[in-house]
Protein backbone atom coordinates (compact mmCIF):
# COMPACT_ATOMS: atom_id res chain seq x y z
CA UNK A 1 0.00 0.00 0.00
CA UNK A 2 1.45 3.15 -0.67
CA UNK A 3 1.22 6.28 1.61
CA UNK A 4 2.52 9.97 1.25
CA UNK A 5 5.06 9.23 4.23
CA UNK A 6 5.65 7.94 6.97
CA UNK A 7 3.84 8.07 10.20
CA UNK A 8 6.68 10.08 11.73
CA UNK A 9 6.94 12.70 8.62
CA UNK A 10 2.79 12.89 8.91
CA UNK A 11 2.72 13.22 12.83
CA UNK A 12 1.70 9.41 13.27
CA UNK A 13 -1.86 9.97 11.21
CA UNK A 14 -2.02 7.05 8.42
CA UNK A 15 -2.44 8.44 5.63
CA UNK A 16 -4.64 7.10 2.83
CA UNK A 17 -3.08 5.77 -0.38
CA UNK A 18 -2.41 7.74 -3.83
CA UNK A 19 -3.39 6.12 -7.09
CA UNK A 20 -0.74 6.01 -9.43
CA UNK A 21 1.88 6.08 -7.27
CA UNK A 22 4.83 3.66 -6.46
CA UNK A 23 5.55 2.90 -2.60
CA UNK A 24 9.93 2.80 -1.87
CA UNK A 25 11.68 -0.42 -2.70
CA UNK A 26 13.51 -2.45 -0.15
CA UNK A 27 16.97 -3.03 -2.01
CA UNK A 28 18.16 0.08 -4.49
CA UNK A 29 21.14 -2.24 -5.70
CA UNK A 30 19.23 -5.62 -6.52
CA UNK A 31 16.63 -3.75 -8.68
CA UNK A 32 19.94 -1.48 -10.24
CA UNK A 33 22.23 -4.64 -11.24
CA UNK A 34 18.91 -6.51 -12.49
CA UNK A 35 17.97 -3.68 -14.50
CA UNK A 36 21.89 -3.21 -16.21
CA UNK A 37 22.16 -6.85 -16.40
CA UNK A 38 18.77 -6.51 -18.97
CA UNK A 39 20.01 -3.67 -20.76
CA UNK A 40 23.46 -5.35 -21.43
CA UNK A 41 21.94 -8.25 -22.76
CA UNK A 42 19.42 -5.92 -24.42
CA UNK A 43 22.25 -4.31 -26.41
CA UNK A 44 24.61 -7.30 -26.67
CA UNK A 45 22.46 -9.80 -28.29
CA UNK A 46 21.67 -7.49 -31.34
CA UNK A 47 25.74 -5.93 -31.55
CA UNK A 48 26.96 -10.19 -31.46
CA UNK A 49 24.17 -11.50 -34.20
CA UNK A 50 25.18 -8.41 -36.61
CA UNK A 51 29.17 -8.77 -36.16
CA UNK A 52 28.86 -12.82 -36.55
CA UNK A 53 26.76 -12.07 -39.68
CA UNK A 54 29.78 -9.52 -40.61
CA UNK A 55 32.16 -11.83 -39.91
CA UNK A 56 30.51 -15.08 -41.63
CA UNK A 57 30.41 -12.35 -44.66
CA UNK A 58 33.66 -11.10 -44.51
CA UNK A 59 36.36 -12.04 -46.97
CA UNK A 60 39.69 -13.58 -45.73
CA UNK A 61 38.92 -12.12 -41.98
CA UNK A 62 38.62 -8.39 -42.77
CA UNK A 63 35.83 -6.48 -42.00
CA UNK A 64 35.10 -3.73 -44.04
CA UNK A 65 32.12 -0.50 -44.06
CA UNK A 66 30.29 -2.83 -46.99
CA UNK A 67 30.47 -5.86 -45.01
CA UNK A 68 29.35 -4.09 -42.05
CA UNK A 69 26.53 -2.97 -44.56
CA UNK A 70 25.49 -6.07 -46.19
CA UNK A 71 25.01 -7.98 -42.65
CA UNK A 72 23.26 -5.04 -41.06
CA UNK A 73 20.90 -5.12 -44.36
CA UNK A 74 20.54 -8.59 -44.24
CA UNK A 75 20.05 -8.85 -40.68
CA UNK A 76 17.29 -6.48 -41.44
CA UNK A 77 15.36 -8.78 -44.27
CA UNK A 78 15.53 -11.87 -42.58
CA UNK A 79 13.25 -12.80 -40.11
CA UNK A 80 15.23 -14.04 -37.35
CA UNK A 81 17.27 -11.31 -37.10
CA UNK A 82 13.93 -8.43 -37.27
CA UNK A 83 13.34 -10.86 -34.29
CA UNK A 84 16.76 -10.48 -32.81
CA UNK A 85 16.77 -6.76 -32.79
CA UNK A 86 13.05 -6.61 -31.66
CA UNK A 87 13.91 -8.78 -28.37
CA UNK A 88 17.12 -6.96 -28.11
CA UNK A 89 14.86 -3.35 -27.72
CA UNK A 90 12.39 -4.29 -25.73
CA UNK A 91 14.82 -6.22 -22.83
CA UNK A 92 16.45 -2.80 -22.97
CA UNK A 93 13.74 -1.36 -22.16
CA UNK A 94 12.42 -3.58 -19.83
CA UNK A 95 15.88 -2.99 -18.28
CA UNK A 96 15.29 0.78 -18.43
CA UNK A 97 12.12 0.18 -16.22
CA UNK A 98 13.61 -2.05 -13.88
CA UNK A 99 16.67 0.44 -13.47
CA UNK A 100 14.39 3.20 -12.96
CA UNK A 101 11.97 1.81 -10.55
CA UNK A 102 13.94 3.09 -7.21
CA UNK A 103 13.84 6.60 -8.55
CA UNK A 104 10.47 6.87 -9.92
CA UNK A 105 7.46 7.85 -8.05
CA UNK A 106 4.58 7.01 -10.73
CA UNK A 107 3.56 4.54 -12.24
CA UNK A 108 2.66 6.40 -15.49
CA UNK A 109 6.25 7.39 -15.49
CA UNK A 110 7.27 4.18 -14.76
CA UNK A 111 5.67 2.46 -17.91
CA UNK A 112 5.34 4.69 -20.46
CA UNK A 113 7.89 7.66 -20.18
CA UNK A 114 11.09 5.59 -19.16
CA UNK A 115 10.66 3.17 -22.26
CA UNK A 116 9.68 5.59 -24.37
CA UNK A 117 13.70 7.43 -23.45
CA UNK A 118 15.44 4.11 -23.05
CA UNK A 119 14.61 3.43 -26.74
CA UNK A 120 15.33 6.87 -27.66
CA UNK A 121 18.78 6.85 -26.02
CA UNK A 122 19.58 3.21 -27.78
CA UNK A 123 18.64 4.69 -30.58
CA UNK A 124 21.48 7.29 -30.48
CA UNK A 125 23.68 4.85 -28.49
CA UNK A 126 23.57 3.10 -31.84
CA UNK A 127 23.98 5.78 -34.34
CA UNK A 128 26.99 6.50 -31.97
CA UNK A 129 28.57 3.67 -32.26
CA UNK A 130 28.05 3.48 -36.22
CA UNK A 131 29.81 6.81 -36.42
CA UNK A 132 32.96 4.96 -34.32
CA UNK A 133 33.50 2.20 -36.41
CA UNK A 134 33.09 4.29 -39.71
CA UNK A 135 35.81 6.68 -38.11
CA UNK A 136 37.88 3.51 -37.17
CA UNK A 137 37.77 2.28 -41.06
CA UNK A 138 38.36 5.62 -42.44
CA UNK A 139 41.54 5.44 -40.25
CA UNK A 140 42.26 2.02 -40.90
CA UNK A 141 41.84 3.26 -44.75
CA UNK A 142 44.71 5.41 -44.50
CA UNK A 143 42.82 8.38 -43.50
CA UNK A 144 42.20 10.04 -46.67
CA UNK A 145 39.46 9.63 -49.51
CA UNK A 146 36.29 8.46 -49.07
CA UNK A 147 35.04 5.18 -46.72
CA UNK A 148 35.03 2.37 -49.03
CA UNK A 149 31.55 1.55 -49.85
CA UNK A 150 31.57 -1.12 -51.59
CA UNK A 151 29.71 0.17 -54.51
CA UNK A 152 32.67 1.46 -56.48
CA UNK A 153 30.03 3.23 -59.05
CA UNK A 154 29.16 0.26 -60.41
CA UNK A 155 25.71 -0.12 -62.75
CA UNK A 156 23.61 -1.57 -60.56
CA UNK A 157 22.82 -5.26 -61.43
CA UNK A 158 20.61 -5.76 -65.42
CA UNK A 159 21.62 -2.93 -66.58
CA UNK A 160 24.35 -2.15 -69.11
CA UNK A 161 27.01 0.87 -68.76
CA UNK A 162 26.37 3.06 -71.68
CA UNK A 163 28.74 2.48 -75.10
CA UNK A 164 31.61 5.15 -74.71
CA UNK A 165 31.82 7.02 -77.96
CA UNK A 166 35.86 7.52 -77.42
CA UNK A 167 35.35 11.09 -78.38
CA UNK A 168 35.86 12.47 -75.04
CA UNK A 169 38.91 10.20 -74.14
CA UNK A 170 42.56 11.79 -74.90
CA UNK A 171 44.11 10.58 -78.34
CA UNK A 172 47.16 8.28 -78.18
CA UNK A 173 49.21 10.76 -80.26
CA UNK A 174 50.88 13.67 -78.62
CA UNK A 175 49.86 17.22 -80.29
Amino acid sequence: MTTIGTESETSGVATAPIRGRLGPVAHRGRWIAGGLALQLVGLGAPTAYVVTKARHESIAGLVSVATVRLAWRESLHAHAGIAVLAAGAVLFALGSVVLARPFVKRRLTLVVAVPLAALCGALILGLAALLVVLLYLWAENGGGGDIPTGSGGRAGPGTKSPPRSGADEAPDVPV
